[in-house]
């Protein structure tokens, strides 16, 4: 049975991730917050490791695979994927990440942009107010606004005690949101997409549900043509009400809606080691809703 170690371990997800996954692999999670453990995440299935900043992370990080026998490594938090991505033969086990190249370039959010506006519809960057404002590079809606003058623009950004160059500036769009899990083999072939429409969300999806939608689906085809990488990476757009789909923002790594994917019948793990041979898009089950509540937990000293 292959050992698989997500990073992040502490995430909204993670709970779902050990029940699903448990009769298929030997699932691990590592997380710098030690207190951060999920209910149902036995302890040693659970890992404290560095921060991403912390010079010793890279050290430790592969210290921990190599004696837990680590076949796969899922990195799962934004600030740990360059650095694991430009060591990855350091590692001796798969790494499930899009390669570096890829992973950068979609951690700005003006670079990522750029590269998407050559393949599929994003909002505009020009836009009117009211319109929306974020920092290039952070994730969970942190510091994303919407403003509605230039005047909520100025104060945004000095309240932020950021440089205006950190931050992007894009159409509001409106419409259904989708979160979408893309995977595709360690050779690049496509072989899932699961659109996710959101119905309720706080930084993190809460509550959405499996859909199948054709022009989701088509513009997410044409952004892996366009970049062809092996992996697990997530899309988040728009569907007007015209149809018109727009693209606002890809993380280059497995997102907390990764679980609900899984539970509707597509494993991008399975997926990226090799173990779904074939040709063309896996089905997956439509209309399953996940729907997050809290576990309150009470541990003794």
């Amino acid at each position: 049975m292959t050992t698989v170690l997500f990073t992040g371990g502490g995430g909204a997800g993670s709970e779902a991730l050990a029940r699903l996954l448990a009769d298929r692999y030997d699932v691990h999670f590592a997380d710098a917050d030690t207190d951060a453990r999920p209910h149902g995440v036995a302890l040693d299935h659970w890992h404290t490791i560095p921060l991403a900043s912390d010079p010793d992370f890279v050290g430790a990080l592969a210290y921990l695979c190599s004696g837990v026998g680590v076949g796969l490594l899922v990195p799962g938090v934004d600030e740990e994927l360059v650095r694991v991505g430009m060591v990855r033969d350091l590692f001796a086990c798969g790494v499930l990440l899009p390669p570096t190249s890829f992973v950068a370039a979609h951690l700005d959010k003006a670079a990522s942009r750029e590269l998407l506006a050559d393949v599929v519809g994003v909002p505009s960057a020009n836009p009117e107010f009211p319109c929306i404002i974020k920092p290039r590079t952070g994730r969970g809606s942190r510091g994303v606004a919407v403003v509605r003058d230039a005047y909520e623009m100025i104060a945004h950004v000095h309240l932020s005690h950021q440089p205006k160059d950190a931050f992007v500036v894009q159409e509001l769009v409106e419409g259904d949101e989708y979160t979408v899990t893309v995977a595709a083999d360690a050779t690049g072939k496509l072989r899932a997409i699961v659109p996710i429409r959101v119905a309720l969300k706080r930084g993190i999806t809460i509550r959405a549900s499996t859909h199948h939608d054709s022009a989701i689906t088509e513009a997410c085809e044409r952004i892996h043509e366009a970049y062809p990488i092996p992996g697990c990476y997530n899309v988040q757009c728009i569907k007007q009400a015209d149809g018109v789909v727009k693209v606002f923002e890809i993380n280059p790594r497995v997102s907390t809606t990764l679980c609900l994917a899984i539970a509707a019948g597509v494993d991008p793990i399975g997926i990226y080691l090799g173990r779904h041979p074939g040709e063309g898009l896996l089905p997956f089950q439509d209309g399953l809703t996940l729907s997050r509540s809290w576990h309150n937990e009470f541990r003794a000293a």
